[in-house]
């Protein structure tokens, strides 16, 4: 095993963290989630392994969340809304780590991609059981973990830290990429060994495209960069546009973000892009009907999309030939039909396994919504569609409480990013473990209790006949409701 440079630093500071502030842990998860092609340490051999930051200080919260449930502290109260939408997601983890390890045992044989073998050149081989069933399982678990303890802590305070964290984590990306940009085009040093450091990861960070170099910045590559990025400028658009007190640092953050997103030259991350622009000023049409004036900043939103394209224009002078080579010969290329055939692949095992999956982490197809059917089948996708569900319907019940406020810009904003994300992965991810995914939905529910917890605040205390106050659905006490945290985890 191999502790990395850039692995002395994030365990030295996840300690630190983990011991004096621990309530702070999963900010720091969130921080450090961008540098996905980085590793902490490495384990070298027939099968590498390379644990990135984010899993790293998801072990340290995986062990304070044992520890406190083991205490008794982290549970929640009859009627908590947490409950509605962490139990699809305790089912559909329990489910996620059986499969791995007793379907492909029970459908030995059967013809899977290789998880390891990449989508671009699928071939199948018997399905049999492997340490990337192991692998999968472990981080579902750790995802899973890390979104029970981020809700677990809700507040408002909390919650707006992790925005911050969430804001904080797209800067970070945006420095890398800017240096890693200013090195290629001024022929200055750029640390790869420190940036792409993960083993167990194939790392494209030097391609090109119709004549145009790619930024990927701290990710693998830059289609994963284009998407993060992608969702990233989803949330500070939304964010900047849905309320007048927003903050106005959002629109240079933004102008930077979508810039980063242009020069990746990602085919997923400029139809993300497209969507959501196009999502945009539909609702930005239909508020202008309904209250008969034009928006400020979505005026501003439009000239930041310009400026976009121009410097599409500025970086390619062949813009034309770039689009056309990234969208319409996409469809095309042989990495399309690759990645086709690994998706019908994909539906056969559906049929092969009479609809229960090869088990977590046996099949890569391209596309998190075949990943799922493929492993997990078709419980799997229940119960992924009823977390979804559970999710979005608290989040949309408890919007309208506090329209207006910070809290409420936050979460709407957390909710179009989580849906962007969503269908990014649905269409071009290669599984679920990827932590954007989590972090968007921990956002949605830590912000939708946090707004819940304070709906609740006038009417939860009501005092019986006896004369003794309850709270919530068991718990006596004579103060109002609070958040199940206690107080020396997070401090105010």
């Amino acid at each position: 095993m191999t502790v990395t440079p850039i692995g002395f630093i994030v365990i030295g500071i996840s300690l630190a963290i983990f011991v004096l502030k621990p309530g702070y842990l999963v900010l720091w998860a969130i921080l450090v989630s961008p540098f996905q092609a980085a590793s902490v340490f490495n384990v070298e051999g027939g099968f590498p392994i390379g644990i990135a930051p984010f899993f790293f200080v998801s072990l340290l919260i995986a062990f304070q969340f044992m520890t406190l449930w083991l205490s008794g502290k982290l549970s929640f109260s009859r009627g908590d809304i947490a409950l509605r939408i962490s139990r699809p997601l305790l089912l559909l983890t329990m489910w996620s780590v059986a499969s791995a390890f007793i379907l492909p045992k029970l459908f030995a044989g059967v013809g899977v991609d290789t998880p390891r073998g990449g989508m671009d050149s699928p071939y199948t081989v018997p399905l049999q059981w492997t340490m990337s069933n192991a692998a999968q399982a472990t981080y579902m678990v750790l995802n899973s973990m890390f979104i029970v303890l981020m809700i677990w802590q809700s507040s408002r305070r909390f919650f707006e830290l992790a925005v911050w964290a969430f804001i904080g984590s797209g800067v970070l990306a945006t420095l890398v990429a800017s240096w890693q940009l200013i090195a290629h085009y001024g022929q200055l040093p750029y640390p790869a060994d420190f940036f792409n450091s993960n083993v167990a990861w194939k790392q494209l960070f030097s391609q090109h495209v119709a004549g145009v170099w790619r930024l990927s910045g701290s990710f693998t590559e830059p289609s994963v960069a284009g998407s993060f990025f992608a969702i990233w400028c989803t949330f500070l658009l939304f964010m900047a546009t849905q309320s007048r007190s927003a903050p106005i640092w959002a629109w240079p953050m933004l102008l930077c973000g979508t810039t980063m997103l242009v020069l990746t030259a990602s085919t997923t991350g400029y139809l993300l892009a497209g969507l959501v622009m196009a999502l945009f000023v539909l609702r930005e049409l239909r508020r202008m009907l309904l209250r008969g004036k034009l928006n400020i900043t979505a005026l501003a939103c439009l000239i930041v999309a310009f400026c976009a394209l121009a410097a599409i224009a500025l970086y390619n002078h062949d813009a034309a030939r770039l689009f056309n080579k990234l969208i319409l010969e996409k469809q095309e290329s042989a990495s399309a039909r690759d990645r086709l055939t690994t998706i019908l692949q994909a539906i056969t095992i559906s049929f092969d396994t009479y609809g229960l999956g090869a088990g977590l982490g046996s099949n890569r197809p391209s596309g998190m919504l075949f990943y799922v059917l493929s492993n997990i089948g078709v419980p799997g996708l229940l119960l992924f569609s009823w977390f979804l569900y559970a999710t979005g319907s608290a989040a949309i019940e408890v919007l309208p409480t506090k329209d207006g406020s910070h809290e409420c810009t936050f979460l709407s904003a957390a909710c179009w990013a989580f849906a962007v994300e969503t269908l990014a992965m649905a269409g071009a991810g290669g599984d679920m473990s990827g932590p954007f995914l989590w972090i968007c939905w921990a956002l949605v529910a830590t912000g939708t209790r946090s707004m819940w917890v304070q709906s609740q605040e006038p009417s939860r205390s009501r005092e019986r006949p006896d004369g003794e106050i309850v709270v919530g659905a068991n718990v006596r006490s004579e103060q109002p409701f609070q958040p199940s945290y206690p107080a020396e985890l997070y401090s105010h």
